[in-house]
C-alpha cells in the first residue's frame, strides 16, 4: 500500500525542461531527480546564417508568429519537445537574454508551466541595458535568478548559489604541479601573468592553460584531470564580479587549495583561510607555505549545500 502511494506521488511530480544545462555536472544528479529532467541543447541561441539573423531580429517577438513559422529559427525537434510541458511542469533556461525571443517562446508555453531563467555570468556582461531588459523579461512571466549576490541586490532578482557535483573518479595522491589555471584571458591577462610570476618566484610550479579562443581550449573532462593533478586552483574573477565562479567549488569538491582575487568569498560558509588565499589581501610572504600545507577538511554537510542535487531542488516543480 505504502509503495503504491509512493509510486503515485512520484508519477504526480512535474518535469523540468532545461535548456543548455552543463551536462557533466548534471550527470551527478540522483536517479529520482534525473528521471524528472528533460535536457535540451541551446536551440534559442543566435542563428549562424545572416538571413536567419536578420529575419529573426525583424520578426520574432515583434509580431505574433505561429509555431510553424518559428521553426525557421528554432529547431523543430527541440521547440516541440519544450512545448510538451504541461501545467505543473517547469522550464529552466540558462542565460536567456533576448527579450523578443523569450516573448515569442513564452506565448506558446501552456499556462501553469513555471518558467525560470538562471544567469551564471555577471548581468552587466549579458545585457546592454540590464535594468530595462530584466524588467521586460519579468513582465513576460519569467522568474529570474543569478549566481551573483550583488546582482541580486542591484536588480532585485533571486540569488541561487553556484554549484558542482561530487567527483566520480579517484583523486591522485601526488600532484604534478602546485598551481593550476585554465581559462580565456578576457580582461585579466595582466593579472594572471603577474600572479604566475609571483608563484614561480616562490618556487611553485604552475600549469596555466590560457587559449586565445574557446575552440582552442581543452575539454572539461581534461580540465578536471589537470585540476586533480594540482595542489591549488587559481581563480581570477572578471571586474565587477562578486559571485563565485565554478573554480572555488571545484577546489571544494576535489579537496584542493584555492587562490582567488574574490574577497567576497569570505561570506561563504566553506571559507577557511587555511584553504583559501585571497590575492591582494593575504600576505604573499606566506604563499609557498599556504600552497604546500595540507588541505583542511570541510564538513560534509557544508559541501552538500553546493552539490547539484541541492541546487536543482529549487527549480524542480
Amino acid at each position: 500500500m505504502y509503495q503504491l502511494l509512493a509510486k503515485e506521488k512520484s508519477i504526480m511530480k512535474g518535469k523540468l525542461y532545461i535548456v543548455s544545462a552543463p551536462r557533466f555536472i548534471f550527470d551527478g544528479l540522483t536517479p529520482d531527480r534525473q528521471e524528472r529532467i528533460v535536457y535540451l541543447p541551446d536551440f534559442l541561441s543566435f542563428p549562424k546564417t545572416r538571413f536567419k539573423q536578420l529575419t529573426r531580429a525583424l520578426l520574432v517577438g515583434r509580431i505574433h508568429l505561429p509555431k510553424k513559422i518559428l521553426y525557421t529559427w528554432f529547431q523543430k525537434e527541440y521547440l516541440d519537445q519544450m512545448l510538451q510541458a504541461k501545467a505543473g511542469d517547469a522550464i529552466l533556461i540558462y542565460e536567456g537574454c533576448n527579450v523578443n525571443v523569450l516573448k515569442a517562446i513564452r506565448s506558446l508555453i501552456p499556462s501553469g508551466v513555471t518558467c525560470h531563467i538562471y544567469y551564471c555570468n555577471p548581468i552587466h556582461t549579458t545585457f546592454k541595458n540590464p535594468s530595462e531588459d530584466l524588467k521586460k523579461i519579468q513582465r513576460l512571466g519569467y522568474e529570474l535568478s543569478t549566481f551573483d549576490p550583488k546582482d541580486t541586490e542591484r536588480y532585485n532578482i533571486k540569488f541561487a548559489n553556484q554549484y558542482f557535483r561530487y567527483t566520480a573518479e579517484d583523486i591522485p595522491e601526488e600532484p604534478a604541479s602546485d598551481c593550476f589555471f585554465c581559462g580565456l584571458a578576457k580582461n585579466r591577462i595582466h593579472e594572471l601573468q603577474a600572479l604566475k610570476e609571483l608563484l614561480e618566484t616562490n618556487a611553485l610550479t604552475c600549469n596555466f592553460i590560457i587559449p586565445e579562443t574557446a575552440k582552442e581550449g581543452i575539454s572539461y573532462a581534461e580540465y578536471l584531470k589537470q585540476l586533480s593533478l594540482s595542489r591549488c586552483v587559481i581563480d581570477i574573477n572578471q571586474s565587477n564580479q562578486t559571485g563565485l565562479t565554478r573554480r572555488p567549488l571545484e577546489a571544494l569538491f576535489y579537496n584542493k587549495k584555492l587562490i582567488t582575487n574574490n574577497a567576497d568569498i569570505r561570506r561563504y560558509n566553506f571559507y577557511n583561510p587555511k584553504n583559501i588565499f585571497i590575492f591582494g589581501i593575504d600576505s604573499t610572504e606566506s604563499l609557498k607555505e599556504f600552497v604546500k600545507s595540507p588541505v583542511n577538511k570541510i564538513p560534509e554537510q557544508i559541501r552538500q549545500q553546493y552539490d547539484i542535487n541541492t541546487w536543482i531542488d529549487q527549480y524542480l516543480p
